[in-house]
């Protein structure tokens, strides 16, 4: 009885080593990658909001009885697109002076947009407008900037003259091209922490209606630039006390391989070396639990 309860127990340590076996020795199924160069742009980030780096008065060269205002504040106009309407008559009533008078005669009833833009300020209708005093406050398209936070942390890497592109949830285009034009001389503390303030202008030609004041907008300050860079994903990439480094197919194995890390980007790893660049890499590092294991590639027909 002894014997077979031996033999029944030599049996299970070898059924079980066999499974354990063909377990270990199962390739472990990877998705691979052959690097392609490319541009590579390395980015400060910061949140900023759209607003009037100017006002456009439109103002009047007498005192006027407005009898129509046909714009409110936050409006949308184009050039010449009538603004309010003066009353002609009820504003000769009101004049002594000639000079006034033929000033008078000489205008047209209608006050229009000086150029494209959005109205700031608006009059009020039924009310003598005292000269000297605006009749609308427009914010014209041209003179649309985006005031960004840009972080302690980040003042080294960023100058002005610096190219931006900026995106928004509220935004027609996907982003819009700009320029950081000035970094402000002073700091000041928000929620996040310590932060610089900046202006961005946008480049000539790409306002569109979708650029509201007020939005929240997101800015991508062009640090730097590598042309036929590398870029490794982060899935691909592994730290330990040694650096960093990625798996590499090497005859059905997954091969240990350093990388020199030169910057990390948006896309993932922006490689110091070309050491790689003609190899697979195991996109997906973390499934592999041993330098030398025994991998296939996802779709392969081996």
């Amino acid at each position: 009885m002894k014997k077979r309860w031996i033999f029944a127990s030599l049996s299970a340590v070898i059924l079980l080593a066999t499974i354990f076996t063909r377990t270990t020795h199962r390739p472990v199924e990877v998705s691979a990658l052959t690097l392609e160069p490319g541009r590579v742009e390395q980015t400060v980030s910061c949140i900023g909001v759209v607003e009037a780096s100017d006002t456009t008065v439109v103002a009047l060269p007498i005192t006027c009885v407005i009898s129509q205002v046909n714009v409110k504040s936050g409006d949308r106009v184009r050039k010449g697109e009538v603004l309010a309407v003066v009353d002609k008559e009820a504003t000769g009533k009101m004049l002594f002076s000639t000079a006034d008078l033929m000033t008078l005669a000489a205008m047209t009833d209608e006050i229009t947009a000086p150029c494209d833009g959005t109205v700031m300020e608006a009059c009020t209708s039924k009310q003598p407008l005292e000269y000297g005093t605006p009749c609308a406050l427009l914010a014209a398209d041209e003179d649309l900037q985006v005031r960004v936070a840009i972080r302690e942390r980040e003042l080294r890497s960023v100058k002005q003259g610096m190219k931006v592109r900026i995106t928004g949830e509220g935004f027609e285009m996907p982003y819009y091209e700009g320029e950081l034009v000035k970094i402000s001389s002073t700091a000041r503390t928000d929620d996040g922490g310590t932060v610089v303030e900046g202006l961005v202008t946008l480049a000539e030609g790409v306002f569109d209606p979708s650029l509201r004041l007020g939005l929240t907008a997101k800015a991508a300050i062009v640090t730097s630039v590598t042309e036929n860079g590398y870029i490794v994903p982060y899935e691909a990439v592994l730290t330990d006390e040694e650096g960093s480094y990625v798996y590499v197919l090497n005859n059905g194995q997954a091969q240990r391989q350093e990388i020199a890390v030169a910057a990390q980007v948006a896309q993932g790893i922006l490689l110091g070396d070309d050491s790689i660049v003609s190899k697979q890499i195991i996109c997906d590092a973390a499934s592999i639990s041993d330098n030398g294991q025994r991998v296939t590639v996802r779709g392969s027909e081996a």
